[in-house]
């Protein structure tokens, strides 16, 4: 699998999903992780964690399409950390990868910043189609905030995981950290891969 994790709006937890994603992924075959993005949160975070389950590779460039393909030689799978706002550089993750997964948090805010996204990877479409996949991240369970969210999403009619990331302190403070118990992830990579999810 080849995914790359984007939203051109900053802090709606592209890093943590993408580290979590390769360590779910690292138990079904060799995960490369590359970070995309110039501030390199990604690679700090490996810097400092010890014995992260799979290998990470800054390569924040607008050719990211056209090194991919020698880089990952030798690994199944492919998670691409890219940067807020950068386009030409996300537009490269985006020729680069199958998947397209958009971590949203539920707030009005965060939902009506998602069209220049949208736009970026409906541009991409032609010269490489993806599949797209949405992930509700910081989720507040049981909150109208978050019904609020999913409810606006299906109604632009945009795949919604089933799956949602809890805003939960173990993932906020995780930074650094080689993460044993992957969560909620480990069901966003179930749906991902079309796997049966148990809840």
């Amino acid at each position: 699998m080849r995914l790359a994790v984007i939203n051109l709006k900053g802090g709606t937890g592209k890093t943590t999903s993408a580290v979590y994603l390769a360590a779910a992924l690292a138990r079904r075959g060799r995960t490369l992780l590359v970070d995309a993005d110039p501030q390199g949160s990604a690679l700090s975070w490996s810097d400092q964690a010890e014995g992260l389950p799979f290998t990470v590779a800054a390569l924040p460039v607008k050719t990211l399409h056209r090194q991919l393909p020698g880089l990952a030689q030798g690994f199944a799978h492919v998670v691409v950390d890219t940067p807020p706002g950068d386009l030409g550089v996300v537009r490269s993750a985006a020729l680069a990868v199958e998947l397209a997964l958009i971590p949203i948090p539920p707030s009005l805010m965060d939902v009506d910043r998602l069209r220049p996204t949208l736009e970026l990877l409906a541009e991409v479409e032609p010269l490489n189609p993806l599949r797209i996949a949405l992930l509700l991240t910081k989720v507040r369970k049981g909150t109208r905030s978050a019904t609020a969210a999913r409810q606006m999403l299906k109604e632009m009619e945009l795949p919604v995981l089933d799956t949602e990331v809890p805003l939960r302190e173990g993932f906020s403070t995780s930074f650094g950290l080689g993460p044993l118990e992957v969560g909620e992830y480990e069901g966003v990579l179930g749906e991902l891969m079309g796997e049966e999810v148990v809840r």
